[in-house]
C-alpha cells in the first residue's frame, strides 16, 4: 500500500486510487460477539445490524491503528488490535476494507456507544448473532462471523 494524499467521503479518487476502510469484530472471553446496530440517521444501511465496529482509516494509520481507533471512538474500549488479527481484506471500486477479529474482556457496561453511529449493542452467543444478522444485518455479516470465530477456534 502506498500513501498518495488525502481526500475527504464526498471527493471522487482517481482510477486505481482507493481508501482504507477497517472493521473490527470482537468476542468476549467466552466466546459471545458484540454486534451492533446502526444510528438509523447512516446514509447506508440505517438501523442494519452488524459487527463490532469501523469506518475510514486517518491520515497515517494502517489498518490496526485504525480498528483501534474506530473501536475506542465508537464503543469507548480500550482494545489494541495487532496485525495479526487480520483475517480478511477485500478490494472494492474505490476503497479496500480489511477486517480484523480481537478476544478480550467485554462486559456490556463497559461499552459506551457513539450514537451517531450506534443505536444499540448486545452480546450474543455466535448462534443467536447469526440469527439476528441473517435476519436484520448487512449481507455478508454471517459469513464474516464464521471466518472470525473458526479463526479463533470458537465455531
Amino acid at each position: 500500500m502506498h500513501i498518495v494524499g488525502t481526500a475527504r467521503r464526498r471527493d471522487t479518487l482517481p482510477a486505481g486510487t482507493f481508501h482504507l476502510a477497517v472493521a473490527c469484530i470482537l468476542f468476549d472471553e467466552r466466546g459471545n460477539v458484540l454486534v451492533q446496530q446502526r444510528s438509523l440517521h447512516k446514509l447506508s444501511h440505517p438501523g442494519a445490524w452488524e459487527l463490532g465496529a469501523g469506518g475510514s482509516a486517518l491520515r497515517g494509520e494502517d489498518g490496526p491503528a485504525a480498528a483501534t481507533r474506530e473501536v475506542q471512538e465508537e464503543m469507548q474500549l480500550a482494545v489494541s488490535v495487532p496485525r495479526t488479527a487480520m483475517f480478511a481484506r477485500d478490494f472494492y471500486s474505490t476503497w479496500i476494507e480489511e477486517w480484523f477479529v480481537v478476544q478480550s474482556t467485554i462486559a456490556l457496561a463497559d461499552v459506551h456507544m457513539q450514537v451517531s453511529e450506534v443505536a444499540q449493542v448486545k452480546l450474543l452467543t455466535l448462534a443467536d448473532a447469526r440469527k439476528l444478522l441473517t435476519a436484520a444485518g448487512i449481507n455478508g455479516q454471517v459469513a464474516r462471523l464464521d471466518a472470525a470465530a473458526a479463526l479463533l477456534g470458537l465455531s
